[in-house]
């Protein structure tokens, strides 16, 4: 006990010369709770008080909370012995469900405003094992007067992310905490091993779709180091390159772009120009699944130059907006423009009221000739002269 009060007296210390020097180092602290302070301090945290706000409108049935529970409800079973506090909050430091090991450490955790609904954010609440863990991305173990607010100095808590198997983005964090004086480094250990279990349960709480589309990406990604895409109907994957190849414009025109493509399966070898004047090429293939589509897994590469070759069937893009300029109306409208520009044969293609003749009048000021094909292929009427075509 008297280590542990000597050291929350150097902590203590350590803080209050940040406070009055904020550019002085700190060689007796943590480097990751030094950095966190400084964050504090930079972000105006009260270090005399917990100030959070409440958030009434959390999915606490979530499908994260439905894999979490079983993992956490382990985690209780496993230090039973102490008073604990086992939460999870989502990747806005919001905490969606805790389970506590008596009603003491409850108790405590309830003036503190560690409750369901609360947000524990490090811009909020200081240096802590949730906010501090978003904010770097990493496991933390916080004890004692790490804590950055003075009302937490009684408690320590270790934290861990849990990513999303697929994206690798934070989804969420869990949290143990206890007092002080109950801290044990196997807290962090702990906790790092349930986090991994929940990324592993929110991997296998797939439907059959979902689950075909991810076994497709994760091989195609495994064989190259280039950018690959999958997509659903619901969902999007990308790799680090494929993040990092294009700027969000073009990202959304590109995935627009590929779900259009799932009707033509099952092989893809496709062009498409984009918002930003960027060509780039998507060759893979569509996934099945039981009788229906799953989506599309593509290997994503940028052309140095438009191959000249002719325009191929151009599917209608949804409505534009509200504004005329979704990424996807755009993209479709420069590769209509380009086409007819080179006196190339085009065949814009798409469901009755898909925008088809929308797309070529706002892609070309001259005159069009306009077919209508029934679903027989019999040619329908002919518009004015010109030189593009819409079939339906």
């Amino acid at each position: 006990m008297g280590d542990l009060l000597a050291r929350r007296r150097e902590l203590v210390s350590a803080r209050a010369e940040l406070l009055d020097r904020p550019d002085v180092a700190l060689p007796g602290v943590p480097g990751h709770v030094v950095a966190s302070w400084r964050r504090s301090i930079a972000g105006g945290v009260d270090p005399a008080m917990i100030v959070n706000r409440f958030h009434p409108d959390l999915d606490t049935g979530s499908r994260l909370v439905r894999c979490a529970r079983p993992v956490m409800e382990q985690l209780v079973e496993q230090v039973a012995g102490i008073g604990v506090c086992v939460a999870l909050t989502d990747h806005r430091a919001r905490l969606l469900v805790r389970l506590d090991t008596d009603a003491v450490i409850a108790r405590s955790a309830d003036v503190n405003a560690f409750a369901a609904g609360f947000g524990y954010a490090e811009g909020a609440v200081g240096t802590n094992g949730v906010g501090t863990v978003l904010e770097s991305g990493r496991p933390v173990h916080i004890v004692g007067a790490e804590h950055f607010v003075e009302q937490l100095h009684d408690y320590a808590c270790a934290g861990a992310p849990v990513r999303d198997p697929a994206t690798g983005r934070v989804e969420a964090v869990l949290d143990v905490s206890c007092r002080a004086e109950h801290s044990s480094p196997l807290l962090l250990s702990l906790v790092r091993s349930a986090a991994a279990r929940i990324s592993d349960a929110l991997l296998h709480d797939r439907d059959p779709a979902q689950q075909a589309l991810f076994d497709a990406y994760a091989r195609t990604e495994s064989r190259t180091r280039r950018a690959v895409l999958a997509v659903g109907r619901r969902t999007v994957l990308a790799n680090t390159a494929m993040q990092t190849l294009l700027d969000a414009g073009d990202h959304a025109a590109l995935t627009d772009h590929a779900r259009f493509l799932l009707l033509r399966g099952p092989g893809v070898d496709d062009r498409v120009d984009l918002p930003s004047g960027t060509r780039a090429r998507l060759r893979g293939a569509v996934v099945p699944a039981g009788g229906s589509v799953a989506g599309l897994v593509a290997v994503v590469t940028l052309l140095r130059e438009p191959d000249g070759g002719p325009a191929g069937p151009v599917a209608a893009t949804p409505r534009p907006d509200a504004d005329g300029v979704s990424p996807a109306w755009r993209a479709a409208r420069a590769a209509v423009a380009a086409a007819l520009g080179a006196e190339t044969p085009l065949l814009v293609t798409g469901e009755p009221g898909s925008g088809r003749a929308r797309l070529v009048t706002d892609a070309w000021p001259g005159p069009v000739v306009e077919v209508g094909v029934s679903q027989a292929g019999a040619p329908g009427r002919v518009a004015s002269g010109g030189s593009a075509g819409t079939g339906g």
